[in-house]
């Protein structure tokens, strides 16, 4: 069962990215940053009527500290993500989120105990190999390669803050349920993605910022329906991914089912946005693909 939501999981992934990358397009990052989880509240208060709730009350003071750190990265995770995703080709930063399930097996050990066996460590290796491929295949791009770069920094940190808030989100899942750890992430979220977008408005004094919320009004309202795509297809994402690591006897399994969305989104970069994808992109794909199998296997 936990296996087939994962594949529910992923398949929501895709959907949901290739409509981000063409909303990231045309909206800032810094909005879209709390934009998205605001968006899903819709469809996350609906889905608490089909679970039990558990109210504020009824959870230990420990889901509390370690939800107020969960907030923060996962803040952190979805700027860098969206910024990432604004300023690079989608082809480019796919393969480099595979790098996600070598932190999510790094950090099951860490957090969880979860020993990573042989076959992990070859396919997180494998991994790593077809990520550094994938990036100087792009690096070539003599117009866009400081954008590569910067867009390689951000991937980086969200790695190091997804392999921690993957694996400590766990402990919370086990004492509450997916439909209620989800309400209130996201509630707690979006005041801190928001505050945090306008302490950078009111601190940046460039031309950008000029009439930003009229921008930003306008940009939503013609993109209305893509948002509202999108808050559908996280909260189903999300919870699917929430109940498959309950379930699954390694939370790094989910995250490495995830990572092979990698090969649709080059695709959809390549039929729908017209991204150029070089021959070498295709190998440390390849690579990349053999080592999600052996992690898989893990």
């Amino acid at each position: 069962m936990w296996f087939l939501l994962a594949l529910l999981a992923l398949s929501m992934l895709v959907a949901r990215r290739s409509t981000e990358k063409h909303v990231a397009g045309r909206t800032d990052a810094l909005v879209l940053s709390w934009l998205q989880q605001a968006i899903a509240l819709p469809f996350i208060l609906v889905t608490l009527f089909f679970a039990r709730f558990y109210w504020p009350s009824e959870l230990p003071t420990s889901f509390w500290i370690t939800m107020a750190v969960y907030v923060v990265l996962i803040s952190i995770d979805i700027y860098c993500y969206f910024k990432a995703l604004s300023i690079a080709d989608v082809s480019y930063i796919a393969p480099l989120m595979t790098l996600v399930a070598i932190g999510n097996i790094a950090g099951a050990y860490i957090v969880l105990g979860q020993k990573p066996t042989i076959f992990g460590l070859a396919g997180a290796l494998l991994i790593v190999c077809g990520a550094v491929l994938t990036y100087r295949a792009k690096k070539r791009e003599g117009t866009q390669l400081r954008a590569n770069n910067v867009a390689l920094l951000l991937v980086l940190l969200l790695v190091v803050v997804r392999s921690i808030n993957s694996n400590i989100e766990v402990n919370m899942l086990r004492v509450s349920n997916p439909t209620t750890f989800n309400f209130y992430s996201s509630v707690l979220a979006v005041p801190v993605l928001l505050g945090t977008s306008l302490m950078v408005i009111a601190t940046n004094k460039s031309k950008g910022f000029r009439n930003y919320w009229k921008t930003v009004h306008y940009d939503v309202t013609k993109q209305q329906w893509l948002l509202l795509f999108i808050g559908l297809t996280y909260t189903v994402n999300m919870l699917a991914t929430y109940q498959a690591k309950i379930l699954s006897p390694n939370a790094g399994y989910i995250g490495a089912i995830k990572s092979a969305s990698v090969l649709p989104m080059m695709l959809v970069g390549a039929i729908l946005y017209k991204e150029k994808i070089y021959k070498s992109q295709w190998l440390g794909l390849g690579v990349i693909l053999i080592g999600l199998v052996l992690l898989a296997l893990n």
